[in-house]
């Protein structure tokens, strides 16, 4: 199964990795494969940041997580935001544009979240 989750607001980082922590984990129980990419857009780019991962007390899981999934940033949003992709964490991968990234992966057949 292949999922696509979204965030694109800084207080819903939390939601989202539980969200995938619990999918994954169902997997393992399961015996089922997930194919899961996260797409960060807007204000929530900053926390892909080594510092502000921290701060929000999403970095351990950001870290876990980047064997298990694509971690995305939209260009557009760290544009908007002055970051530059040196200052991401080093597994985050750019992607020119959130949304259609998104609009891509549906297309695709991806489920779509936005916790």
């Amino acid at each position: 199964m292949k999922v696509l989750f979204h965030v694109n607001k800084s207080a819903h980082w939390k939601t989202a990795l539980g969200n995938i922590l619990n999918m994954l984990q169902y997997g393992e129980e399961n015996s089922m494969l997930f194919e899961i990419e996260l797409v960060a857009n807007g204000p929530a780019v900053k926390e892909l940041q080594p510092s502000a991962a921290k701060s929000a007390g999403i970095y351990d899981q950001l870290e876990r997580f980047a064997t298990a999934l694509r971690i995305c940033a939209c260009n557009n949003s760290l544009v908007a935001n002055g970051i530059t992709p040196s200052m991401l964490l080093p597994f985050i991968q750019v992607v020119p544009a959130g949304v259609v990234e998104i609009a891509v992966r549906q297309l695709n057949g991806y489920a779509y979240i936005k916790p």
